[in-house]
Protein backbone atom coordinates (compact mmCIF):
# COMPACT_ATOMS: atom_id res chain seq x y z
CA UNK A 1 0.00 0.00 0.00
CA UNK A 2 0.96 3.27 -0.36
CA UNK A 3 0.93 6.20 1.65
CA UNK A 4 -1.69 7.85 -0.36
CA UNK A 5 -3.84 4.68 0.26
CA UNK A 6 -3.36 4.82 4.20
CA UNK A 7 -4.29 8.27 4.51
CA UNK A 8 -7.51 7.68 2.34
CA UNK A 9 -8.32 4.46 4.73
CA UNK A 10 -7.28 7.02 7.67
CA UNK A 11 -9.82 9.62 6.86
CA UNK A 12 -12.07 7.13 5.72
CA UNK A 13 -12.18 4.88 9.09
CA UNK A 14 -12.07 8.64 11.04
CA UNK A 15 -15.07 9.57 9.43
CA UNK A 16 -16.85 6.58 10.59
CA UNK A 17 -15.66 7.00 13.38
CA UNK A 18 -17.05 10.70 14.31
CA UNK A 19 -20.59 9.91 12.77
CA UNK A 20 -20.92 6.63 15.23
CA UNK A 21 -19.96 9.00 18.33
CA UNK A 22 -22.29 11.76 17.54
CA UNK A 23 -25.07 8.66 16.82
CA UNK A 24 -23.80 7.87 20.15
CA UNK A 25 -24.29 11.06 21.99
CA UNK A 26 -27.58 11.74 19.71
CA UNK A 27 -29.49 8.75 20.90
CA UNK A 28 -28.42 7.70 24.12
CA UNK A 29 -30.18 10.29 26.37
CA UNK A 30 -33.77 8.64 24.64
CA UNK A 31 -32.54 4.92 25.13
CA UNK A 32 -32.02 5.98 28.59
CA UNK A 33 -35.51 7.19 28.66
CA UNK A 34 -37.37 4.48 26.73
CA UNK A 35 -35.07 2.37 29.16
CA UNK A 36 -37.05 4.18 32.11
CA UNK A 37 -40.38 4.29 30.90
CA UNK A 38 -39.83 0.44 30.56
CA UNK A 39 -38.34 -0.16 33.27
CA UNK A 40 -40.00 1.57 35.46
CA UNK A 41 -43.46 2.66 36.06
CA UNK A 42 -44.11 6.25 34.72
CA UNK A 43 -46.48 6.63 37.81
CA UNK A 44 -43.38 6.05 40.15
CA UNK A 45 -41.23 8.60 37.89
CA UNK A 46 -43.74 11.60 38.38
CA UNK A 47 -45.42 10.96 41.89
CA UNK A 48 -42.21 10.60 43.61
CA UNK A 49 -44.06 7.98 46.22
CA UNK A 50 -43.06 4.35 46.70
CA UNK A 51 -45.81 1.88 44.62
CA UNK A 52 -43.99 -1.23 44.88
CA UNK A 53 -44.43 -3.40 42.01
CA UNK A 54 -47.21 -1.21 40.70
CA UNK A 55 -47.75 -0.54 37.23
CA UNK A 56 -49.88 1.57 35.52
CA UNK A 57 -50.85 -1.61 33.34
CA UNK A 58 -52.61 -2.88 36.12
CA UNK A 59 -54.17 0.38 37.74
CA UNK A 60 -55.68 0.24 34.13
CA UNK A 61 -56.85 -2.84 34.15
CA UNK A 62 -58.47 -2.02 37.25
CA UNK A 63 -60.25 0.89 36.28
CA UNK A 64 -61.70 -0.79 32.91
CA UNK A 65 -62.88 -3.78 34.47
CA UNK A 66 -64.30 -2.96 37.53
CA UNK A 67 -64.39 1.25 37.44
CA UNK A 68 -61.68 2.17 39.68
CA UNK A 69 -58.37 0.25 41.69
CA UNK A 70 -57.98 -0.41 45.31
CA UNK A 71 -54.14 1.31 44.83
CA UNK A 72 -54.54 4.16 47.01
CA UNK A 73 -54.17 7.90 44.54
CA UNK A 74 -51.84 10.15 44.54
CA UNK A 75 -54.36 12.97 44.33
CA UNK A 76 -57.36 13.49 45.98
CA UNK A 77 -60.22 16.15 44.55
CA UNK A 78 -62.71 17.48 46.82
CA UNK A 79 -65.07 18.03 44.43
CA UNK A 80 -67.30 20.22 47.23
CA UNK A 81 -64.64 22.84 47.60
CA UNK A 82 -63.62 22.50 43.83
CA UNK A 83 -66.05 24.93 43.00
CA UNK A 84 -66.94 28.94 44.02
CA UNK A 85 -70.80 27.74 43.04
CA UNK A 86 -72.68 24.39 42.08
CA UNK A 87 -71.49 23.65 38.47
CA UNK A 88 -74.59 20.99 38.11
CA UNK A 89 -76.72 24.11 37.33
CA UNK A 90 -75.25 24.66 34.22
CA UNK A 91 -75.00 21.27 32.96
CA UNK A 92 -78.52 20.19 34.30
CA UNK A 93 -79.82 22.21 31.34
CA UNK A 94 -77.58 19.54 29.07
CA UNK A 95 -79.87 16.58 27.92
CA UNK A 96 -78.02 15.13 24.31
CA UNK A 97 -75.57 17.34 22.25
CA UNK A 98 -73.58 16.40 19.39
CA UNK A 99 -69.87 18.20 20.33
CA UNK A 100 -69.46 19.86 23.55
CA UNK A 101 -66.86 22.90 23.99
CA UNK A 102 -64.89 23.07 27.26
CA UNK A 103 -63.05 26.46 26.88
CA UNK A 104 -60.78 27.50 29.91
CA UNK A 105 -61.15 31.09 30.07
CA UNK A 106 -59.11 33.81 31.97
CA UNK A 107 -62.31 35.37 34.02
CA UNK A 108 -61.30 38.84 32.77
CA UNK A 109 -62.02 37.87 29.15
CA UNK A 110 -65.20 38.44 28.94
CA UNK A 111 -64.69 39.60 25.80
CA UNK A 112 -62.98 36.74 24.35
CA UNK A 113 -66.20 34.83 25.86
CA UNK A 114 -68.57 36.76 24.43
CA UNK A 115 -67.21 36.91 21.15
CA UNK A 116 -67.54 32.97 20.98
CA UNK A 117 -70.78 32.68 22.40
CA UNK A 118 -71.78 35.17 18.96
CA UNK A 119 -69.91 32.69 16.65
CA UNK A 120 -67.88 28.88 17.08
CA UNK A 121 -69.82 28.36 20.28
CA UNK A 122 -73.28 28.53 18.81
CA UNK A 123 -73.51 27.43 15.51
CA UNK A 124 -76.85 26.54 14.33
CA UNK A 125 -76.52 23.46 12.13
CA UNK A 126 -75.13 21.27 15.00
CA UNK A 127 -76.75 21.00 19.04
CA UNK A 128 -73.81 22.54 20.58
CA UNK A 129 -73.54 23.27 24.06
CA UNK A 130 -70.20 25.59 25.33
CA UNK A 131 -69.18 26.15 28.85
CA UNK A 132 -66.63 27.80 30.13
CA UNK A 133 -64.09 27.18 32.86
CA UNK A 134 -62.33 30.16 35.08
CA UNK A 135 -60.99 30.54 37.82
CA UNK A 136 -60.70 33.23 40.71
CA UNK A 137 -59.32 37.03 41.65
CA UNK A 138 -59.99 38.88 44.35
CA UNK A 139 -63.16 41.04 44.05
CA UNK A 140 -64.57 39.62 40.63
CA UNK A 141 -67.14 37.15 41.84
CA UNK A 142 -69.84 39.97 40.70
CA UNK A 143 -69.22 40.40 36.92
CA UNK A 144 -69.25 36.63 36.90
CA UNK A 145 -72.14 35.84 39.05
CA UNK A 146 -73.83 38.59 36.23
CA UNK A 147 -72.67 36.88 33.35
CA UNK A 148 -73.51 33.42 34.51
CA UNK A 149 -76.97 34.54 35.42
CA UNK A 150 -77.37 36.08 31.36
CA UNK A 151 -75.91 33.20 29.70
CA UNK A 152 -75.56 29.77 32.45
CA UNK A 153 -72.60 28.84 30.65
CA UNK A 154 -69.80 29.98 33.43
CA UNK A 155 -68.44 27.41 36.23
CA UNK A 156 -65.57 28.69 38.34
CA UNK A 157 -63.05 26.20 39.84
CA UNK A 158 -62.05 27.85 43.46
CA UNK A 159 -58.42 28.79 42.57
CA UNK A 160 -56.68 31.49 41.71
CA UNK A 161 -56.92 32.43 38.06
CA UNK A 162 -52.65 32.52 37.05
CA UNK A 163 -50.94 30.18 34.45
CA UNK A 164 -50.29 27.33 37.03
CA UNK A 165 -54.00 26.44 37.87
CA UNK A 166 -54.65 25.79 34.39
CA UNK A 167 -54.20 22.23 35.01
CA UNK A 168 -56.86 22.31 37.49
CA UNK A 169 -59.53 23.72 35.08
CA UNK A 170 -59.07 20.92 33.02
CA UNK A 171 -58.76 18.28 35.62
CA UNK A 172 -61.48 19.83 37.55
CA UNK A 173 -63.47 20.09 34.13
CA UNK A 174 -62.86 15.98 33.57
CA UNK A 175 -64.04 15.18 37.00
CA UNK A 176 -67.76 16.72 36.83
CA UNK A 177 -67.95 15.45 33.12
CA UNK A 178 -67.69 12.25 34.06
CA UNK A 179 -69.60 12.57 37.70
CA UNK A 180 -72.72 13.63 35.62
CA UNK A 181 -72.19 11.39 33.00
CA UNK A 182 -72.62 14.23 30.19
CA UNK A 183 -74.89 12.93 26.88
CA UNK A 184 -72.60 13.86 24.14
CA UNK A 185 -71.10 12.30 21.08
CA UNK A 186 -67.91 14.14 21.44
CA UNK A 187 -65.90 16.81 23.86
CA UNK A 188 -63.50 19.84 22.35
CA UNK A 189 -61.17 21.08 25.49
CA UNK A 190 -60.05 24.20 24.03
CA UNK A 191 -58.91 27.59 24.94
CA UNK A 192 -60.74 31.15 24.72
CA UNK A 193 -57.99 32.61 22.48
CA UNK A 194 -58.84 30.21 19.99
CA UNK A 195 -60.82 30.20 16.19
CA UNK A 196 -62.94 26.83 16.08
CA UNK A 197 -64.41 25.52 12.72
CA UNK A 198 -66.96 23.51 14.28
CA UNK A 199 -68.71 22.02 11.62
CA UNK A 200 -65.58 20.75 10.77
CA UNK A 201 -64.32 19.25 13.84
CA UNK A 202 -67.62 17.73 14.34
CA UNK A 203 -67.85 15.76 10.75
CA UNK A 204 -64.10 15.35 11.67
CA UNK A 205 -64.87 13.41 15.10
CA UNK A 206 -67.66 11.19 13.63
CA UNK A 207 -65.32 9.44 11.14
CA UNK A 208 -62.46 9.98 13.55
CA UNK A 209 -63.54 8.57 16.75
CA UNK A 210 -65.88 6.34 17.44
CA UNK A 211 -67.54 5.92 20.88
CA UNK A 212 -66.09 2.94 21.73
CA UNK A 213 -63.07 4.06 21.84
CA UNK A 214 -60.49 5.38 24.30
CA UNK A 215 -58.35 8.29 22.32
CA UNK A 216 -57.35 11.93 22.13
CA UNK A 217 -56.78 13.97 18.96
CA UNK A 218 -54.70 17.39 18.54
CA UNK A 219 -51.29 18.39 17.41
CA UNK A 220 -48.45 16.15 18.54
CA UNK A 221 -45.48 16.88 20.20
CA UNK A 222 -43.13 14.46 20.39
CA UNK A 223 -40.42 13.73 22.92
CA UNK A 224 -39.57 17.22 23.38
CA UNK A 225 -37.41 18.53 26.69
CA UNK A 226 -38.26 19.77 29.45
CA UNK A 227 -37.77 23.23 29.89
CA UNK A 228 -35.05 23.83 33.06
CA UNK A 229 -34.50 27.28 33.04
CA UNK A 230 -35.76 28.75 36.10
CA UNK A 231 -37.17 31.96 34.70
CA UNK A 232 -39.58 30.32 32.69
CA UNK A 233 -43.07 29.69 33.16
CA UNK A 234 -42.83 26.31 32.13
CA UNK A 235 -39.74 25.04 34.22
CA UNK A 236 -39.90 21.69 35.47
CA UNK A 237 -37.02 21.00 38.01
CA UNK A 238 -35.38 17.48 37.58
CA UNK A 239 -36.46 16.65 40.75
CA UNK A 240 -40.10 16.78 39.62
CA UNK A 241 -39.33 15.22 36.28
CA UNK A 242 -36.17 12.94 36.39
CA UNK A 243 -35.74 12.71 32.47
CA UNK A 244 -34.19 14.19 29.74
CA UNK A 245 -37.22 13.63 27.53
CA UNK A 246 -41.11 14.34 28.28
CA UNK A 247 -43.38 11.18 26.77
CA UNK A 248 -45.15 13.05 23.59
CA UNK A 249 -48.69 14.77 24.04
CA UNK A 250 -51.13 17.17 22.62
CA UNK A 251 -50.99 20.53 23.46
CA UNK A 252 -52.99 21.84 25.73
CA UNK A 253 -54.91 24.42 23.88
CA UNK A 254 -57.22 22.02 21.70
CA UNK A 255 -58.00 18.31 22.56
CA UNK A 256 -60.87 16.19 20.20
CA UNK A 257 -62.06 13.28 22.09
CA UNK A 258 -65.25 11.72 23.67
CA UNK A 259 -67.03 11.06 27.18
CA UNK A 260 -65.49 7.39 27.26
CA UNK A 261 -62.14 9.05 26.98
CA UNK A 262 -63.17 11.93 30.13
CA UNK A 263 -64.16 8.89 32.07
CA UNK A 264 -60.78 6.85 31.96
CA UNK A 265 -59.08 10.52 32.54
CA UNK A 266 -61.45 11.21 35.57
CA UNK A 267 -59.94 8.06 36.92
CA UNK A 268 -56.57 7.96 35.85
CA UNK A 269 -55.85 11.43 36.71
CA UNK A 270 -55.45 10.40 40.66
CA UNK A 271 -52.34 8.07 39.70
CA UNK A 272 -49.87 10.88 38.40
CA UNK A 273 -48.68 13.53 40.08
CA UNK A 274 -49.76 17.04 39.18
CA UNK A 275 -47.28 19.25 37.04
CA UNK A 276 -48.28 22.77 36.68
CA UNK A 277 -47.98 22.05 32.59
CA UNK A 278 -51.32 21.19 31.50
CA UNK A 279 -50.69 19.50 28.07
CA UNK A 280 -47.32 17.97 29.72
CA UNK A 281 -49.86 16.22 32.57
CA UNK A 282 -52.39 15.24 30.62
CA UNK A 283 -49.44 13.79 28.17
CA UNK A 284 -47.70 11.76 31.52
CA UNK A 285 -51.55 10.56 32.36
CA UNK A 286 -52.46 9.32 28.62
CA UNK A 287 -49.34 7.94 28.54
CA UNK A 288 -48.99 5.87 31.91
CA UNK A 289 -52.59 4.56 31.18
CA UNK A 290 -52.12 3.63 27.56
CA UNK A 291 -54.87 6.40 26.15
CA UNK A 292 -53.98 6.87 22.53
CA UNK A 293 -52.98 10.04 21.25
CA UNK A 294 -53.12 10.93 17.53
CA UNK A 295 -51.93 13.47 15.53
CA UNK A 296 -53.90 15.32 13.35
CA UNK A 297 -52.68 19.28 11.16
CA UNK A 298 -55.64 20.56 11.24
CA UNK A 299 -55.86 21.60 15.28
CA UNK A 300 -53.66 24.50 14.38
CA UNK A 301 -49.87 25.21 16.72
CA UNK A 302 -49.65 28.63 15.56
CA UNK A 303 -51.62 31.50 14.03
CA UNK A 304 -52.07 31.57 9.86
CA UNK A 305 -53.82 33.89 7.46
CA UNK A 306 -57.80 34.10 7.94
CA UNK A 307 -57.80 33.31 3.47
CA UNK A 308 -55.75 29.06 5.00
CA UNK A 309 -58.80 28.84 7.78
CA UNK A 310 -61.54 27.30 5.86
CA UNK A 311 -60.56 23.90 5.54
CA UNK A 312 -58.98 23.84 9.54
CA UNK A 313 -60.03 22.65 12.64
CA UNK A 314 -58.94 25.31 15.60
CA UNK A 315 -56.50 28.22 15.44
CA UNK A 316 -54.66 29.84 17.83
CA UNK A 317 -53.94 33.90 18.06
CA UNK A 318 -57.27 35.14 18.85
CA UNK A 319 -56.51 36.95 22.09
CA UNK A 320 -59.18 39.79 21.62
CA UNK A 321 -62.86 39.26 20.75
CA UNK A 322 -62.66 42.23 17.59
CA UNK A 323 -59.89 39.58 15.90
CA UNK A 324 -62.43 36.44 16.14
CA UNK A 325 -65.79 38.11 15.29
CA UNK A 326 -63.69 39.80 12.63
CA UNK A 327 -62.07 36.07 11.01
CA UNK A 328 -65.62 34.67 11.63
CA UNK A 329 -67.34 36.89 9.65
CA UNK A 330 -64.82 36.23 6.77
CA UNK A 331 -64.44 32.92 7.03
CA UNK A 332 -68.53 32.82 6.59
CA UNK A 333 -68.59 35.08 4.11
CA UNK A 334 -66.38 33.06 2.03
CA UNK A 335 -68.20 29.97 2.59
CA UNK A 336 -71.82 31.53 1.67
CA UNK A 337 -69.94 32.57 -1.77
CA UNK A 338 -68.83 29.61 -2.42
CA UNK A 339 -72.24 27.55 -2.29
Amino acid sequence: MTIRTYIICFRKWRNIFRITLFLFFVFLPFALFVCKLNGVSIIQAVTKTKISRIYSDEISADIQEHGGSNVKPTNIFLMKEAFRKNPKKVFSVIHTVQLLFIVKSHILNFGNREAIRRTWGNVKELNVKTVFVVGYLHDMDTFVDFETKQYNDVIQVNMEDIYENIVYKTIYAVQILSGLNIKTEFVHIVDDDRLVNTLNVYNFATSSISQSEVALIGFMKYLPRPDRKITSKNYISWNDFPFVFFPSYIIGGTILTNMKTINQLAKAVKYIRIIQIEDVFFGLVATAFKIDMRHHNGFLPSKIPVYLLRNTLSCPGYETAYLLLRDWGLINQNNTKTT
